[in-house]
């Protein structure tokens, strides 16, 4: 899978090792750049969705809510036009090879 960012900075604070530490802390900037990793080794959405399970929750509005570490949740969308979407208009993760990340936050 492709996955973008939203803004540079995002961008910067999932692949720089040293800028997600100092916005996330140590544990929490490695499993975020571990995830990134790991989505980027899958073929489609669908595998995201899989392999994090219960971390993983899809939303009305064909978001991915996904943990990251102990402390935050980051926030993916489909993007690119080549995804298809069921009879009722939602996205078929199966065929979404490309995302982009639009938020970290952290959890209550």
């Amino acid at each position: 899978m492709i996955v973008s960012f939203e803004i540079r900075a995002l961008r910067d604070s999932c692949l720089v090792l040293s800028v997600a530490e100092a916005n996330f802390g140590i544990l929490d900037a490695q499993a975020l750049i571990t995830m990134i990793a790991d989505i980027e080794a899958f073929d489609t959405a669908d595998e995201l969705i899989s392999y994090f399970g219960p971390d993983a929750v899809v939303h009305e509005d064909d978001s991915i809510s996904a943990r990251v570490g102990d402390n935050y949740t980051a926030t993916f969308i489909p993007t690119g036009l080549r995804f298809d979407r069921n009879p009722d208009g939602r996205v078929i993760w199966s065929s979404v090879s490309r995302l982009k990340l639009m938020e970290i936050k952290r959890c209550r």
